[in-house]
């Protein structure tokens, strides 16, 4: 029953994916999707590990501050960094009924939030910069000249650098805006839009593909008025979140900024395919081509 049950999925999901099938998937995305989980994987154990424990006085203004609540956790951070753009890209995916969209929209996120999690965490682990407010942690106590505080507060106000939530935050969001860009044709701005029409507007669309990354603003001035880190710590993270996120977009998908007609399909930006085979007749390259300018030239729209 099995060996009937699988071919018929498969048949399922060609019908309702219809041109997109799966015939472009290999193994080698197999491979991608077990590598960036295993960056996951390290970031997990490395946040894990005890952080380098620099040496502080008592009297250092930087790491006075006082001890304030998060106005967002880093829990909150996680998921909407995360959730918000998988939303949009399998519900735009779902719409255009393609199968690859989908993929790869997931796959170059996940990598992207994985190799940002992986380099923010093993730098914070390594330097182990102290917080503005690490005194507020440590409650330090003179006759053991020890911190007597919760040792995981104590423990996490040597995580400061850099901001995790502003790395987080900025590269969800600015693979997001990456993505909206691309499926818009926003940031291409040699192509003109369709007249008489709302959603034509230059200005409404760039308002759209922008309005993620004022969320990651946020976020990342926050956490200067939450005492929780040094500005350089939020400049940093947020450095590290933009270009990881960009860096995976571009792997999976065209640049927003110089799409042509040939990297367009029904108005939006097309998915590249990463892998091929050069055997003469390989139907998986019949519908999408990695270098697409070979079956379209370069016209601009």
């Amino acid at each position: 029953m099995a060996g009937n049950f699988l071919p018929h999925v498969r048949a399922r999901l060609n019908e309702t994916f219809k041109s997109d099938s799966f015939q472009w998937f290999d193994r080698a995305y197999v491979v991608d999707w077990i590598v960036v989980s295993l960056a996951w994987l390290c970031a997990w154990a490395i946040k894990g590990l005890t952080p380098f424990e620099r040496v502080f006085t008592l009297n250092d203004p930087l790491i006075g501050h006082d001890h304030k609540p998060n106005q967002i956790s880093g829990d909150s951070t996680w998921f909407i960094a995360l959730l918000v753009p998988l939303l949009f890209i399998v519900v735009v995916g779902t719409l255009r009924t393609s199968a690859l969209e989908i993929h790869h929209g997931a796959l170059a996120l996940w990598a992207a939030r994985g190799s940002n999690a992986l380099i923010t965490e093993a730098l914070k682990n390594r330097v182990g910069r102290l917080r503005p407010d690490f005194l507020s942690r440590c409650k330090w106590t003179q006759s053991l000249e020890t911190c007597s505080g919760k040792l995981d507060k104590v423990m996490d106000g040597r995580r400061s650098f850099p901001s995790g939530h502003s790395s987080t935050a900025f590269c969800g969001m600015m693979f997001l805006a990456l993505w909206l860009a691309g499926t818009t044709g926003t940031w291409s701005f040699h192509r003109p839009s369709t007249a008489r029409s709302l959603f034509s507007s230059k200005q409404l669309r760039m308002l759209i593909t922008v309005a993620p990354l004022g969320f990651a603003t946020w976020v990342a001035i926050s956490r200067l008025e939450d005492n929780r880190h040094h500005k350089e710590d939020v400049i940093v993270g947020s450095v590290i979140g933009i270009v990881t996120a960009t860096v995976a977009y571009l792997i999976y998908w065209p640049n927003p900024f110089t799409l042509r007609n040939a990297d367009l399909d029904r108005g939006a930006a097309r998915p590249r395919l990463v892998y091929r085979h050069a055997e003469l007749g390989d139907s998986r390259n019949d519908n999408y081509d990695y270098e697409l300018a070979e079956q379209h030239g370069s016209e601009n729209v």
